[in-house]
Order: structure tokens, then C-alpha cells, then sequence
């Protein structure tokens, strides 16, 4: 299949270009900065088995967008996996701090789709994976910013997953736990010095508990591109809209939470009389 992932410089997404490329699919692996910063990682890739062609691509730039997708013959599959963390209090955020985390972790996304969807829509398949987060089904403290964009990227995909439906194309979201990436190492922290202060102490605390958590649970992140190559491979029709990749215990608990959203979505649905609209028609 014919694979565009965005933010593939490092973290889940160079891993899914990897793996991807390894099973033998046509990869395209976006990155922003490919003369600059990341002119390393896209020569790696490129190098890769495979040979997975790098293009540019800055979600945050429709033009950028509309170009890196204008110069590919065709799409199977779209990963959305561009994206950061604005990680502090809520209140030390500014709104125009908090505008840089919904443009990335949001509008990137709904950029990408509107670049590729009409393409999509015209063959008549072809899915968009959302590279999500748990944040996005449970806000903890100083993630509120971050379990926003992520709150509003699993919304953007499940109103996707119900209009795209009758054109052939799947949307669905990946909700990954916390993994040893690079994006914990690349957060954003508020500028807000004053207003951050108060919850040094916390922040702190809070942060130890993570790093210690994350340490004695071990795990890896290759787990989450193993999850994204399942959905690429997955037959059309028979992909789940919320795939959950986590240790267990929080597996369990978002699992549960999931089969109870999808069956309040299609309560709610019904007696708004508007239950044919949803994924597979009006329940009995």
C-alpha cells in the first residue's frame, strides 16, 4: 500500500515509516526542516530497506501540505502522526501558547485531511490513522493543554469516521499510553515564569512519578507502530475506530470507557432521530 506519515523525523513516527517500509509497503515519510535540522534523519530514511521516499511537510503550513501531497500518485493510507506537548499548569499557558498546541495537534490534522480527502473520496478507499493519546480520553494534571488538542483530535476523527463512511474511506484514532519517545524531551514548558511558580514543587513531583512509572514498566514505543501497521493492513470495513495502545490496567480501563462512549454516541444519535447518520445505520 501506498503509506503518507507525517512527523516522521523520530519518535512513533520514524518507527512506523520503519516498519512499514520493512513489510514492503510504498512509504512517504513528511518531515519538516528536511535541509535543516532533520537532514540527518531524512537521509537515514531515505537509506532505509526500502527506500522510503522523504518528502517536505509542515503541518502547521496548508501550502506545505497541499505541495507534499500534490507531488504523490496515490494514497492507501494517511498517518497523522505530527504533533508536541505543551506540558505545565493550565494557567501559566497564555491563549496564544495554547492557539501553538491546538494548531499543531489539531488544525495539522484537519490540514492533512483536506489535502488528501478529495483524492480518497474519488477512489473510493483508502483510511486516516490519528496518531492520539489516552490524554485524550483522561485529562491528568499539567497535560491540560495537550489532553485538550488530543480530546479534540479524537472528536475531529469520530465525526470523520461517520461522514467518510458512505465514500469508501475509514478514519480512525490510535490512543497511545506514555511511551520513551522524543516528545517528552521536546515539550514545550510556559514562558510564563510568575504564574509558574507556584506549581514548581507539583510540576515537579508529578514528573518523577512519570519518569519512575515509565522506567519500572519498561516499555516500548515500537508497540504503537506495530498497532498502526495492523490498521494499515487491516481489511476495509473491519477497522475499529479506537484502537487503544497501553500497559494494562490503563488498557482495560480505556477500553471500557471507549465501549461506553460509542454506545452513548448511538443513544444520543437515535433520539435525536439522526442515528442512519452513524457508521452502519440506526441501531434496532
Amino acid at each position: 500500500m501506498d503509506v503518507l506519515v507525517t512527523g516522521a523525523s523520530s519518535g512513533f513516527g520514524r518507527l512506523t515509516v520503519e516498519s512499514l517500509a520493512r513489510r514492503g509497503h510504498r512509504v512517504v515519510a513528511g518531515l519538516r526542516d528536511v535541509g535543516g535540522r532533520n537532514e540527518k534523519a531524512a537521509a537515514e530514511l531515505t537509506a532505509f530497506a526500502g527506500n522510503p521516499r522523504v518528502v517536505e511537510i509542515d503541518v502547521t503550513d496548508q501550502d506545505s501540505v497541499d505541495r507534499a501531497v500534490a507531488g504523490l500518485d496515490r494514497l492507501d493510507a494517511v498517518v497523522n502522526n505530527a504533533g508536541g506537548i505543551f506540558a505545565g499548569p493550565v494557567e501559566a499557558f497564555t491563549a496564544e501558547e495554547a492557539a501553538r498546541q491546538l494548531d499543531v495537534n489539531v488544525l495539522g490534522a484537519l490540514r492533512v485531511g483536506r489535502a488528501v480527502l478529495p483524492g480518497l473520496r474519488r477512489q473510493g478507499s483508502g483510511v486516516l490513522i490519528q496518531i492520539g493519546s489516552l490524554s485524550g480520553r483522561v485529562a491528568l494534571p499539567f497535560s491540560g493543554l495537550y489532553a485538550a488538542s488530543k480530546a479534540a483530535l479524537g472528536s475531529v476523527t469520530e465525526a470523520w469516521h461517520h461522514e467518510l463512511a458512505p465514500f469508501g474511506v475509514e478514519s480512525v484514532v490510535v490512543e497511545a499510553a506514555s511511551y520513551p519517545t522524543n516528545i517528552g524531551l521536546n515539550a514545550t514548558v510556559p514562558a510564563d515564569a510568575e504564574r509558574m511558580a507556584p506549581y514548581t514543587e507539583a510540576v515537579g513531583g508529578f514528573t518523577q512519578a512519570v519518569i519512575k512509572r515509565s522506567t519500572e514498566l519498561a516499555a516500548d514505543p515500537q508497540v504503537v507502530a506495530d498497532a498502526v501497521v495492523a490498521l494499515v493492513e487491516t481489511p476495509a470495513g473491519r477497522r475499529p475506530l479506537r484502537t487503544v495502545v497501553a500497559h494494562p490496567g490503563q488498557l482495560e480501563a480505556v477500553e471500557a470507557f471507549n465501549r461506553l462512549g460509542a454506545e452513548t454516541t448511538r443513544a444520543v444519535a437515535d433520539a435525536m432521530g439522526v442515528g442512519a447518520y452513524l457508521t452502519g445505520g440506526r441501531s434496532s
